[in-house]
């Protein structure tokens, strides 16, 4: 709750990790009450969703990084508001007992001590409206979060996903560079996370297109080949093949790898450009 000190309590978990607030993508663009005042008087709230969308995809960059924990410091009131970030981060990988929620709520003040504390001048009248709804919600588990309706319109992800001719092609050609007991993928190229198809790429919805392995990479938790051939916004991008799913090790983790070494020879492949929502 606004003024409950959430953001106090998110410094004392935060350890080595991150910390997003919505709030801090609002201050960064100007001033606060500024930005508030001129969507009430327009009656167009389309900047509240694009400033957090914005704070999602910084959460995102951190999490796909490796950093943890990643603390999203939002004043969440009801079960919707957190579902965004929490489906994309499964999406990602990550275990259900390593999503958690830590409620403040009123920290056992009363409206008017919290219309005095906060540091955003939110008015006594939309505080009690806040307590309110936030009330009647219930305790927020991920069940329930991810029950709720929809708040945002989903992120999407575009991907080239490889036809199973070039699945079997990739796995025994490859598969051997990692253990047996690790988890086998080998499902698609990303080509960004968030925004879909745009630019250049926008009209190749549908479309085969080619892609070449030229190297493999292993990590302790991950083994990917480095592809070339067709866009992406990832910094080396890559087809994750297995991971080390049993000793923690996540999808996203293929990222990280740094050692990469050239393959003999080319191994071309396959995929249709596709894009899917993230929620």
């Amino acid at each position: 709750m606004t003024g409950a000190g959430k953001s106090t309590e998110a410094k004392k978990l935060v350890g080595k990790g991150a910390i997003h607030s919505t709030d801090d993508v609002i201050e960064a663009g100007g001033d606060y009450n500024e930005f508030f005042a001129k969507m009430i008087a327009s009656g167009d709230f389309s900047d509240l969703g694009r400033v957090h969308s914005t704070n999602k995809k910084n959460a995102i960059a951190s999490i796909t990084s490796g950093v943890s924990p990643v603390i999203i410091d939002n004043t969440n009131i009801k079960q919707n508001e957190p579902k965004e970030i929490v489906v994309a981060a499964l999406k990602l990988g990550l275990a259900d007992n390593n999503i958690k929620f830590v409620d403040i709520g009123a920290a056992g003040l009363e409206a008017e001590e919290l219309a005095k504390r906060n540091s955003h001048g939110v008015p006594l009248e939309k505080i009690e409206q806040m307590i309110a709804s936030h009330t009647g919600q219930g305790a927020m588990t991920l069940k329930s979060v991810l029950d709720a309706k929809d708040m945002y319109k989903p992120s999407k992800i575009a991907m080239v996903v490889l036809d199973k001719t070039s699945v079997d092609k990739l796995i025994k050609a490859v598969r051997h560079f990692a253990p047996a007991e690790w988890k086998t993928f080998a499902h698609h190229m990303t080509i960004n996370f968030g925004k879909g198809l745009t630019g250049d790429v926008k009209d190749d919805l549908g479309k085969t297109v080619s892609l070449r392995a030229v190297a493999v990479g292993k990590s302790d938790m991950a083994m990917a080949v480095r592809i070339e051939g067709y866009y992406s916004d990832n910094k080396i991008p890559h087809i994750t093949v297995a991971v080390n799913v049993d000793g923690g090790g996540k999808p996203v983790m293929s990222n990280k790898i740094t050692d990469w070494r050239d393959l003999p020879s080319y191994i071309n492949l396959n995929g249709v450009v596709t894009e899917e929502k993230l929620g």
